[in-house]
């Protein structure tokens, strides 16, 4: 048996203590440093617009930017809370860290992007952190997410499509009509729709892109009502007094006075854009009401997608689903978006359209464009055409 002299002994507990302290004192700096990113983080995602919270994220960069890459599955989390703007302050602070410290966590990167319920931008930086320089595994990842439900990421699936398809164009017209057809089908991004079926037109193939984003092009229409200084978004005019039992052979008084009945409007639209000028006439200071329906087959949670210029609310089965007092600020499809739960069968739909007073050029357009999809854009399914809605 050996025994250890004095100094031994001391040197050893010297060294003992010297760990332990260690353990305790870095533990508790790890814990200081994960409480500062956490707190920066929360500044960050509490960023709104007109500049609402920039100057306390402003000083959480600091921190953010100072993080080491292990980090950053952390701070992807964050994605989960965050709006279109903080998430572009999320992705600078990534930016950041990855350029001063390249060595990522890729295993823990990858879990987090395989993972389709995380945030969908928060899944595409992942994607872009795991195939930044590597273009063969970006090619082998990218045609699988033609179904993912992050649509940036199925947008690139689209993209890659498409960019087939121009390949085949000269050489196989067969093979660039069958890219394009896939990504027809899979495509929920408007703009991406829009470019496909062109390309198609363009090889003699016509699609019907207003049954394939889901839009409604058949409405009963009356007006116009009043809305002078726009006092009329909120006065339930005839229509609005009979949600649940409207008649469409009933008539009401307009706003000069004279008798409004209900016409049959159908649009040809390749978006389905209801033009309320062609069936009213260019009026201003004015409302009118759309009536439509949608054949569910069977009950479904759906979304109600509304693109227009002017003023509207909308009602479904009676129930009131968007209200939006907003004039002439853009005319993008799915500017509006509400949720609803369809019944199995008929589904009545009434859409209040105001117009206000402006003369302005770009504020004559009175019109709107409705469709009906689920949370992904796609279209709902119904046993009956939409031109027989």
């Amino acid at each position: 048996m050996s025994f250890l002299n004095i100094n031994q002994v001391k040197k050893r507990s010297v060294l003992l203590v010297a760990i332990v302290c260690g353990l305790f004192f870095g533990g508790e700096q790890a814990i200081a440093q994960a409480t500062k990113l956490s707190e920066a983080l929360r500044a960050v995602t509490a960023v709104g617009e007109n500049g609402i919270g920039n100057e306390a994220a402003a000083k959480a960069m600091q921190v953010i930017n100072a993080a080491p890459s292990s980090e950053l599955p952390t701070i992807l989390a964050a994605m989960e809370n965050s709006n279109r703007i903080s998430a572009n302050w999320i992705r600078s602070g990534v930016n950041s860290i990855v350029a001063r410290d390249p060595n990522i966590p890729r295993a823990k990167i990858e879990s987090y992007f395989k993972e389709q319920s995380n945030n969908a931008m928060g899944r595409l930086l992942a994607f872009e952190l795991l195939t930044d320089g590597n273009e063969e595994l970006a090619n082998r990842m990218i045609p699988k997410l033609l179904d993912d439900p992050s649509m940036p990421l199925r947008q690139k699936a689209i993209a890659a499509l498409i960019t087939d398809a121009e390949n085949f164009a000269q050489t196989d017209q067969v093979k660039a009509m069958g890219s394009l057809g896939v990504a027809f089908n899979k495509a929920r991004d408007v703009k991406q729709l829009e470019s496909i079926a062109q390309k198609l037109s363009d090889l003699g193939v016509e699609v019907n892109l207003q049954r394939q984003l889901g839009f409604l092009n058949q409405w009963q229409v009356v007006g116009s009502f009043d809305n002078k200084d726009m006092r009329g978004f909120d006065v339930a005019y005839g229509p609005e007094e009979a949600i649940g039992m409207i008649d469409t052979a009933a008539t009401y008084q307009d706003l000069e006075g004279k008798e409004a009945e209900w016409g049959m409007v159908t649009t040809a639209h390749k978006t389905g854009v209801v033009d309320l000028n062609d069936r009213i006439g260019k009026v201003k200071g004015a409302t009118v009401y759309a009536l439509g329906s949608f054949f569910a087959d069977d009950e479904v949670e759906a979304e109600i997608r509304i693109g227009t210029p002017n003023a509207t609310k909308i009602w479904v089965n009676g129930e009131m689903v968007m209200s939006n007092e907003i004039y002439h600020n853009s005319n993008a499809i799915d500017k509006f978006i509400g949720k609803v739960k369809l019944k199995k069968g008929d589904n009545q739909i009434l859409v209040k359209v105001c117009q206000n007073e402006q003369q302005e050029s770009w504020a004559q357009d009175w019109q709107f464009q409705l469709r009906i999809c689920d949370s992904s854009g796609k279209a709902i399914a119904s046993a009956k055409p939409r031109s027989q809605q």
